[in-house]
């Protein structure tokens, strides 16, 4: 863990409680050691110095806080969404791979009684910042159709079977990766453009969404 998340890093005094407790008795921080906070709101890392210590909280007190250098992340992509416990295990690698946005859309395919929850989506968005440095967490969006999202996002494009190569994706389009029985084909007739990832496999959709973020980000 890089870093610990509270919502109230940068405040003189701050209580350590819940998980951040159990991760500060698991490293086995005393008083007088010190720890790193963020608040993932700011461009700043606070170092506090622990203080006191009881059985189920610590206090610290805030020592400094110094700049954090962070890439601008800028990369946003639609996911036609699918099972819950598939987007939640891909969250964290999108997160880690610098993705900024991610627009959730109810696709004619997906699953109409598939609920997000997008609080403990962001917690497992937060606890990924924590693992891998990153100083923000992916903001997400959900659209009720895919028809609402060209109307939102005209410059939103397809991720199919066919289409133009990757190679000449513009960065300015946002791609939209369909869920495990893609488009249909009034999708397909109503999306102007469409790329395709020209491999040899049908991916599942989380695969095909990994594939493109690496072509496309890296």
């Amino acid at each position: 863990m890089v870093f610990f998340y509270d919502k109230n890093a940068g405040s003189e005094i701050l209580e350590i409680s819940g998980e951040n407790f159990s991760h500060l008795k698991a490293r086995r921080l005393s008083v007088g050691d010190r720890v790193d906070f963020r608040n993932l709101r700011d461009e700043s890392n606070y170092i506090y110095e622990i203080t006191e210590i009881s059985r189920k909280n610590a206090v610290a007190n805030l020592v400094f806080k110094n700049s954090v250098i962070a890439p601008k992340h800028e990369f946003c992509l639609a996911w036609a969404v699918v099972e819950p416990s598939v987007i939640e295990k891909t969250l964290p690698c999108l997160n880690e791979m610098g993705v900024a946005k991610i627009i959730f859309v109810y696709s004619d395919f997906s699953q109409k009684n598939v609920r997000l929850d997008l609080d403990r989506m962001k917690r497992i968005l937060i606890n990924s910042s924590c693992q891998c440095g990153r100083n923000s967490v992916i903001e997400l969006e959900i659209l009720a159709s895919s028809y609402e999202l060209l109307a939102k996002y005209p410059n939103s494009v397809l991720i199919d079977f066919e289409g133009k190569s990757l190679e000449i994706f513009d960065k300015n389009e946002i791609p939209f990766i369909g869920p495990e029985g893609g488009f249909s084909e009034n999708e397909r007739k109503k999306f102007s453009k469409s790329y395709e990832l020209n491999l040899p496999y049908i991916l599942r959709s989380n695969t095909a969404i990994l594939t493109t973020c690496a072509r496309l980000i890296f």
